[in-house]
């Protein structure tokens, strides 16, 4: 039996008219398939685990934006079951950096039909040494996580998704919040390293390079069993961060610099005071936490 974990509310609606459209197709007339639908945050992660249990399960298809599949990879612990994703949100930024198919119908037609499956590695991170949580895109400390918080809370963004601007929320929040933030001073720990920085602007450990709708945030980023890709923004001026965002939109941000990119199998992140945090575009704050590699792969059609 399929699965189907649906947000109708992602994309503005996106997800809903999408279903709505596979739902007329003889290949979802042709299985057994049970559907769900979540309706507040956090529902796809409660559905997940709720259903790792069911032996009938065979297949889990997530149709909604990466808030979604990052609830439902955060709440499925059965990794023999293969999760499939439909992205119909406003970033599609897990479609992009796994090379899926953006079109709803082509997407279904070719996770229903095709029996090949490739494995995927979340992140996971442990946020002062309690709470452990996986990531499908990246997670970022400091500027990035606040202004996604910005981001998130403004009305601007639904307006400016059903544009196809999505983006430009990003540096409308980046504005807001510039003047007011205050750079971290970390202690990092990786590869027998111990590493004291000051007026760190950003730190983001990321599986694929994009983020915030396409935007190649960690460039030099790959899909890896074992290694997480980083990126490092140092002491940098409030009026070269703008320009750092705009080189950002064509991947060019690496030449600066203030950007330090390397690759590590594990990241211990120390901070002398609570500072703001964004996984997938949740947000929080932490003081330490250890960012690994899920040993344990997906499985993706």
């Amino acid at each position: 039996m399929y699965l189907l974990i649906v947000n109708p509310h992602a994309g503005n609606g996106k997800a809903k008219q999408a279903f709505e459209r596979i739902q007329k197709m003889e290949s979802f007339h042709s299985i057994e398939q049970k559907t769900l639908f979540t309706d507040a945050p956090g529902e796809g992660k409660v559905i997940a685990a709720n259903y790792s249990g069911d032996r009938r399960i065979k297949h889990v298809i997530v149709i909604g934006g990466d808030g979604t599949m990052h609830e439902v990879m955060n709440g499925w612990v059965n990794q023999e079951v293969p999760v499939s994703f439909i992205p119909t949100g406003s970033g599609n930024d897990f479609a992009r950096g796994t090379g899926q198919n953006r079109n709803a119908e082509k997407q279904w037609q070719k996770i229903i039909s095709s029996p090949d499956r490739y494995c995927y590695w979340n992140g996971r991170v442990q946020l002062d040494n309690s709470e452990n949580k996986k990531f499908i895109n990246s997670i970022g400390v400091g500027i990035d996580a606040i202004t996604t918080e910005a981001a998130n809370k403004s009305r601007l963004k639904g307006w400016l998704n059903r544009l196809g601007l999505g983006k430009l929320i990003y540096l409308i929040a980046l504005i807001r919040v510039i003047w007011s933030f205050q750079p971290m001073n970390i202690r990092l720990k990786y590869d027998g390293k111990v590493r004291t920085l000051q007026n760190v602007w950003l730190i983001s450990a990321a599986n694929h390079p994009y983020c915030g709708g396409g935007l190649k945030v960690v460039p030099h980023a790959v899909l890896h069993q074992e290694y997480l890709s980083i990126l490092i923004v140092h002491q940098i001026s409030r009026k070269k961060i703008l320009l750092l965002f705009l080189l950002i939109i064509f991947g060019l941000h690496r030449f600066l610099k203030e950007v330090e990119l390397f690759r590590t199998k594990e990241l211990v992140i120390e901070a002398d005071s609570p500072v703001r945090y964004q996984a997938d575009g949740e947000t929080g704050r932490l003081r330490t936490c250890l960012i690994t590699k899920d040993q344990r792969a997906v499985h993706i059609i």
